[in-house]
C-alpha cells in the first residue's frame, strides 16, 4: 500500500514542477505586401524530433496569437494562412521566459513566386547596413575588370585614377571574400579581377574588430567595397597577362594570376606603365591642423599617427608618370576556419615629371595681392611593404587574432621654383627663385595581438588589445635660394641669397594596450566598461647649415632645434547598448586623462601639463522594414596639436612663406553628427539614400598669417573660436524594366564657416558647394551599353576682412561611355568628358576641356585573347586644372598631364576550374 502512495505522491510533485516551468507565446501576424493583420491563421507549436503538434491555435481579429502551459524544450513554430506561404521557425522555450515575437510577417504565394522569377535578375538588396549588388545583373563587356563593373553600379563612382565614392563617402577597402587583398591598395583588386569572376559586390560601413565583437559601435568605421567571387571561380585558376605600346614611347604592361584551391588563395601581380595606369594606392591620407603636418594624435587610442609619405604614391594625374609595382599574396583557413592567415609583400616604384603653374589671390584686411608661381618638379618614390594577420579559434568560445605592416622606402624630390609677387595695381612686389633638392629613407613597421572570448552566459565577452606603432624618417637637402623685393616705383632695392644644407630626422613610437568588457543587463541591454593606456614618444631633430667658404659647416641655429613629445594616456569608458529586433541604440563616454612632456633638448627647457577630456558617443539605428534603415550618430573628441605645430623653429623651405611653431597652442574638440538613411524597394528594384554630416569645433587649431609689404608670409597655428563644417549627400536610383534602362540622381550640399587671422584681424570665411548629378544607363545583354553621367556644382566663398569680394562660380561635368560589339567578335568603345569650368573675376580664362578617348579590339582564340587599339585625348585638348577656395585667397593650378597618345596592345586572359584540370 505504501509503494502506490509513494508513486503518486512523486508524480503530483512531478506535475508541480512541470506546471512551475510552463511557458507562453504571444505574437502577431502580418500580410507584409498590404501591412494588414490577419485574421484566423493557424499558429501550430510541433515537436521537432517527430514532428507532431504540442499545441495550436487560430489568431483573433488582430492577428493577435496566445498559446500557453508550453514545456520547456527546442520546438518548430509553424503559422499558415490560405494563399500565403508557410512560416517555420526554430524556437527555444526557457523556464520563466515569456517568449514575445512581436510581428510576423507573411509573404503572399503571388508575391514569393515573383521575387523568385526576378531573383536572378535583382540587381540589387539591402541587408541590414549592406547594399548588395548581382554582378551578372549589370552588362559590362567581355573581359572587363571588376572596376569597369562598380562603374555601372547605381550610387558608386570610380575616377580615372581607380578612386571610388560609394554613397557619397571615399572607398577605403576593398576586400576579396572578406579578406583584404595586398594590404591598402584596392586598385590592385578591382583592375585585375576579372567582372565575370565576380559574383556580389557588397557595399558597406565596416565596423573596428571590438565593435564587431561586442555589438556595441565605437564610432570607428570604414567604408568598404567586398568582392564575393563565384564558386567555381574558387578552385584552379584565372588570370591575364596585357602588354602594349605605342608612340611617344608609351606603354601599359600587367600580369596577373590567381590560384584557388577551397579556402586557399594564392596571387601575384606585376605593372610597368607611364600611361597613368599606376595600379597604385589612391588612398589620400588628409592633413590636420597645419600645412605639412605629419603627425595626428588619435584620442581614443592615444596614438600618435604619422602620416610622412603616406600619400606619396598616391598619384591625382599631376605630372607625367612612370610606375613599377609588383607583388603577392597567399591566404587559408583551415582547421574548419579555425585557422585563418593572411600574407601580402607589395613592391612600388613611382617617378613623376611635372610642370605646375598657379595664381593666386590674397585677401589682406586693407588691400589685394597676387602671386604668380612655376614649379618644375621631379620625385621618385620606393617602397616595399609586408602585411599580414594571423587568427586562431582557441576554442568555441575565445579567439587569437596577430596583425602586422611594415615597409621600408627611399624617396628623391627636386624642384626648380619661380614666383613673382603683385600688389593690387598688378606692379612688382616681390620675386624668388630656388631650387630644392632632397633625399630621405623611412622605415615603419606596426603590430597588434587581439585576445577575445565569450562567455556561457550570452553578451557576456572580454577582450583584451595591445599594439605598438613605429616610425623613422631620415631626410637631407638643399635649399639655394634668390630673392628679390621691390619699391613702388618697380626698382629693386633688396636681395636677400640663402644657400642651406638641411638634416631633418623624425621618430615615432607607440605603445598602447586596452581591455573590454560586456555584460549582459536582461535580454536586450548590455554594458560595456573599458580601460586603456599608451605611451608614445615621438621626436623631431632639424639641423640646418649655412653655406660658408666653400662647405656647409656653419650652424644656423634659428632653425636648428632638437624636440621631444612625449605623452602618457590613461583612458576609462562605460557604454550602455540597448539591442532590439527594430532598433539598436548606445550611449556612453570615455574619460581620458593625459600627461604631457614637451622637451626642447637644444635650449635645455621641458614643459609639462595634463589634460582631462570627456569623448561622448551615441549611436541609434532603426530598421523600419528589412530593406529600410536609419543611422545616426554623435562622437565627441578633442584634436591635439601636432609636434610640427609646437615644435618652436620656423621652417623655411619656402623663404616667402615661413612656418613658425607654437608650443603655446591648446587642444580642439570636435563634435561630430552623422546621419545615414537607406531605403530599398526590391520588386520595383529602385533605392534611396542619404548621408549627412555636422562637424562643430571648439577651440579650433587654425593658422594666423602675418604678411608684410615686402610680400612675405609668416605663418603658425593658434586657436581660434568655433567653426563647423558640413556635408549631405543624397541618392535615388531605379531600373525602368520595359526599356533596360537605369537611372540615377543625386544632390550634394557641402558648407564650412572656417576661423583665422589675417595680420592679427580675425578672418571668417563661408564656403559653400551645391551640387546635382543625374546618370543613365542602358544596355541590351552584353551587346549595347550607353552610360552618361552629368554634373553642375555652384561654389561660393566670402571673407568677413574684405566681404565686397566675393568669388562664385560654376562648374559642370559631363560624361558618355559607349560599347558596342560589332560582327566578327569585334568591339568598339568610346568615353568622353567635357568639364566646363566658369571663369571668374580673378581667374578670366574658361578652363573648358572635352576629353575623348576611343578604342576598337578583336576577340580572339574562343575570346580568351584581346587584340586592341586605342587612342587617347584623340582632340589633344586635355588640361591639367584644380581651383582651390580656402580661408583668405582663392587660387587656380595647371600642371601637366598626359595628351593624347595612341596604343596597341595584346591582352591574354586565361582560366580553369577543378574540373577543367583533372581532365587528362
Amino acid at each position: 500500500m505504501l509503494k502506490p502512495i509513494t508513486c503518486l505522491l512523486l508524480a503530483i510533485c512531478c506535475m508541480q514542477c512541470i506546471k512551475a516551468q510552463d511557458v507562453s507565446i504571444t505574437g502577431t501576424v502580418t500580410d507584409t505586401a498590404n501591412n494588414k493583420k490577419l485574421q484566423h491563421a493557424v499558429v501550430a507549436v510541433i515537436n521537432k524530433s517527430d514532428s507532431t503538434f504540442l499545441k495550436f491555435t487560430r489568431t483573433d481579429k488582430s492577428g493577435n496569437f496566445s498559446l500557453n502551459d508550453l514545456p520547456v524544450g527546442n520546438f518548430l513554430l509553424m503559422i499558415s494562412y490560405p494563399s500565403f506561404a508557410d512560416y517555420v521557425d526554430d524556437i527555444q522555450l526557457e523556464a520563466g521566459k515569456p517568449l514575445a515575437l512581436g510581428n510576423i510577417n507573411l509573404i503572399n504565394k503571388a508575391t514569393l513566386l515573383k521575387e523568385i522569377v526576378i531573383k536572378q535578375n535583382n540587381a540589387m538588396r539591402i541587408k541590414g547596413d549592406t547594399t548588395e549588388f548581382t554582378a551578372d545583373s549589370f552588362n559590362v563587356r567581355p573581359n572587363a575588370t571588376a572596376e569597369d563593373l562598380l562603374k555601372v553600379l547605381p550610387g558608386i563612382q570610380v575616377d580615372k585614377n581607380g578612386k571610388i565614392v560609394a554613397q557619397g563617402q571615399e572607398v577605403q577597402k576593398v576586400l576579396v571574400d572578406g579578406e583584404e587583398f595586398f594590404s591598402d591598395d584596392p586598385t590592385v583588386a578591382t583592375r585585375n579581377i576579372r567582372a565575370d569572376a565576380v559574383d556580389k559586390v557588397q557595399v558597406f560601413d565596416k565596423k573596428s574588430d571590438q565593435a564587431a565583437f561586442t555589438g556595441i559601435d565605437d564610432g570607428e568605421k570604414t567604408k568598404t567595397i567586398n568582392l564575393k567571387l563565384k564558386e567555381d571561380k574558387k578552385n584552379g585558376y584565372f588570370g591575364k597577362v596585357s602588354a602594349g605600346g605605342g608612340l611617344k614611347d608609351k606603354y601599359n604592361n600587367e600580369a596577373m594570376i590567381n590560384f584557388f584551391k577551397g579556402k586557399r588563395k594564392i596571387a601575384a601581380f606585376g605593372t610597368m606603365s607611364n600611361t597613368g595606369q599606376t595600379g597604385l594606392n589612391w588612398e589620400d591620407n588628409r592633413k590636420y591642423g597645419g600645412e605639412d603636418d605629419d603627425i595626428e594624435f588619435d584620442e581614443n587610442s592615444g596614438f600618435f599617427y604619422s602620416f610622412g609619405n603616406n600619400n606619396d604614391f598616391y598619384f591625382n594625374g599631376n605630372g607625367l608618370p612612370q610606375a613599377w609595382t609588383g607583388g603577392a599574396h597567399f591566404s587559408n583557413k583551415w582547421n574548419e576556419d579555425k585557422n585563418n592567415f593572411n600574407v601580402s609583400y607589395l613592391y612600388k616604384k613611382l617617378n613623376i615629371n611635372g610642370i605646375d603653374q598657379t595664381k593666386t589671390q590674397y585677401i589682406l584686411p586693407d588691400t589685394l595681392y597676387y602671386m604668380n608661381q612655376r614649379n618644375n618638379n621631379f620625385s621618385q618614390r620606393l617602397r616595399n611593404t609586408l602585411s599580414g594577420k594571423y587568427e586562431i579559434q582557441l576554442d568555441s568560445s575565445s579567439s587569437l587574432k596577430f596583425t602586422f605592416s611594415g615597409y621600408k622606402g627611399k624617396s628623391e624630390n627636386n624642384s626648380d621654383f619661380y614666383s613673382e609677387a603683385l600688389n593690387d595695381k598688378s606692379q612688382p612686389v616681390n620675386q624668388s627663385h630656388r631650387n630644392t633638392s632632397s633625399e630621405s629613407d623611412e622605415a615603419s613597421f606596426n603590430s597588434s595581438i587581439l585576445w577575445r572570448k565569450k562567455f556561457k552566459k550570452a553578451g557576456r565577452t572580454i577582450s583584451a588589445r595591445v599594439e605598438q606603432k613605429f616610425n623613422d624618417n631620415d631626410s637631407e637637402g638643399y635649399l639655394d635660394a634668390v630673392n628679390d623685393y621691390y619699391n613702388t616705383n618697380g626698382d629693386i632695392y633688396q636681395v636677400d641669397t640663402i644657400n642651406q644644407r638641411k638634416y631633418n630626422h623624425s621618430k615615432l613610437f607607440t605603445l598602447n594596450a586596452k581591455v573590454t568588457y560586456t555584460e549582459p543587463l536582461g535580454k536586450n541591454n548590455f554594458l560595456e566598461v573599458n580601460y586603456g593606456y599608451s605611451n608614445t614618444t615621438s621626436s623631431a631633430d632639424r639641423t640646418t647649415y649655412n653655406y660658408d667658404d666653400g662647405k656647409y659647416d656653419k650652424l644656423d641655429s634659428l632653425l636648428t632645434n632638437d624636440y621631444d613629445f612625449l605623452i602618457n594616456t590613461n583612458a576609462g569608458g562605460v557604454a550602455y547598448r540597448i539591442a532590439k529586433k527594430k532598433y539598436n541604440f548606445s550611449f556612453g563616454g570615455d574619460v581620458v586623462n593625459q600627461a604631457y612632456r614637451q622637451v626642447d633638448n637644444r635650449k635645455d627647457s621641458t614643459i609639462r601639463y595634463n589634460r582631462v577630456n570627456l569623448l561622448p558617443k551615441v549611436n541609434f539605428r532603426y530598421n523600419f522594414k528589412p530593406q529600410t534603415m536609419l543611422s545616426l550618430s554623435y562622437n565627441g573628441n578633442t584634436q591635439q596639436p601636432t609636434i610640427q605645430q609646437i615644435q618652436p623653429v620656423p621652417e623655411n623651405n619656402d623663404p616667402l612663406n615661413v612656418f613658425i611653431g607654437n608650443p603655446d597652442i591648446s587642444p580642439a574638440f570636435n563634435h561630430r553628427f552623422f546621419m545615414f538613411f537607406n531605403d530599398y524597394k526590391v520588386l520595383k528594384e529602385r533605392g534611396m539614400y542619404v548621408n549627412a554630416s555636422f562637424n562643430l569645433t571648439d577651440n579650433t587649431i587654425t593658422n594666423s598669417n602675418t604678411v608684410d609689404k615686402q610680400g612675405r608670409r609668416e605663418y603658425q597655428s593658434v586657436n581660434a573660436g568655433t567653426t563647423y563644417n558640413y556635408w549631405s549627400y543624397m541618392g535615388y536610383n531605379m531600373k525602368i524594366a520595359p526599356i533596360k534602362t537605369r537611372i540615377g540622381l543625386n544632390l550634394q550640399a557641402n558648407g564650412s564657416r572656417f576661423t583665422n587671422f589675417v595680420n592679427e584681424v580675425q578672418n571668417i570665411t563661408n564656403n559653400t558647394n551645391y551640387g546635382l548629378g543625374l546618370n543613365t544607363y542602358y544596355s541590351i545583354d552584353n551587346k549595347l551599353g550607353i552610360s552618361l553621367r552629368g554634373n553642375v556644382n555652384y561654389n561660393t566663398s566670402v571673407s568677413s576682412i574684405r566681404e565686397d569680394v566675393k568669388t562664385r562660380y560654376w562648374t559642370q561635368s559631363y560624361n558618355a561611355d559607349i560599347y558596342i560589339a560589332l560582327p566578327y567578335k569585334f568591339d568598339f568603345n568610346t568615353d568622353a568628358d567635357f568639364n566646363v569650368r566658369q571663369a571668374t573675376s580673378v581667374f578670366d580664362q574658361n578652363r573648358n576641356v572635352l576629353l575623348w578617348n576611343a578604342s576598337i579590339s578583336k576577340r580572339l582564340l574562343k575570346e580568351k585573347c584581346n587584340l586592341k587599339f586605342s587612342i587617347n585625348d584623340i582632340l589633344n585638348q586635355n588640361i591639367g586644372f584644380r581651383r582651390d577656395i580656402q580661408s583668405n585667397f582663392v587660387s587656380e593650378n595647371t600642371y601637366t598631364t598626359l595628351r593624347r597618345f595612341w596604343m596597341l596592345s595584346f591582352t591574354w586572359n586565361f582560366t580553369k576550374n577543378n574540373a577543367e584540370v583533372k581532365k587528362p
